[in-house]
């Protein structure tokens, strides 16, 4: 095999690989398009923001709330805080494998947490303060170990704090204040050597707070 046969060859393994690259890049893409489109068609948006942005024919990274990362092109984050959206949380929303971050703060979401969103393995920031999001707080949450803030406060979130949490090994932040939890605070999430802010306030919590809350001072 002569030098230009070869190089012919590895020039055209080179743009196979490129063009299969490309096409597992929208086929992927495609399908977080797919799963927002779905979410949009979910819930109810009173003053049109998503319906008059989210569409098929743009791209999904130039929709409004949505970031893509800048290498893979997938969905990374999504923030709709404060949008006026109403309806439940779709389970699909779990499909969103690269998510980084979740933001559905300040809407008006009801019902049960699905137990899908315990897929978004990568997550590091979610936020569903100021909702009306009711039920158990899900064990599935445990899955999120990459979660660095949990905030839902100000929700009717009923129910005692699973043991799970303690999975979640880099929190730093768990806000689940003025829910209607019950029930004592399990001492194994003390045990969480990277929390620093607690809070629980407003809720029927029972017993006394576990002698390991006192372990450090950037507890609270």
């Amino acid at each position: 095999m002569n030098y230009n046969t070869c190089f012919h060859l590895l020039l055209a393994l080179f743009i196979s690989c490129s063009i299969l690259c490309l096409a597992m890049t929208v086929r992927n893409l495609n399908s977080d398009q797919f799963v927002l489109l779905e979410f949009k068609d979910h819930i109810a948006d009173p003053q049109n923001v998503l319906a008059n942005n989210w569409t098929a024919s743009t791209s999904v990274c130039n929709w409004i709330g949505v970031s893509c990362g800048i290498l893979h092109k997938r969905v990374i984050a999504l923030n709709l805080t404060s949008m006026n959206l109403r309806g439940t949380i779709p389970p699909h929303l779990g499909n969103l494998s690269f998510l980084l971050s979740l933001d559905l703060s300040s809407n008006h979401f009801y019902g049960h947490l699905p137990k899908e969103l315990g897929q978004l393995h990568r997550l590091r920031t979610f936020r569903l303060s100021y909702n009306r999001l009711n039920g158990e707080i899900s064990s599935c949450l445990g899955n999120l170990q990459r979660v660095r803030r949990l905030k839902m406060k100000n929700n009717n979130f009923t129910g005692t704090l699973p043991e799970t949490l303690v999975n979640m090994s880099n929190l730093e932040i768990l806000n689940l204040g003025f829910n209607q939890l019950s029930g004592q605070v399990p001492s194994s999430i003390f045990k969480i050597s990277s929390l620093k802010i607690i809070d629980l306030c407003s809720n029927s919590l029972s017993g006394s707070l576990p002698n390991d809350m006192c372990r450090t001072s950037s507890q609270a």
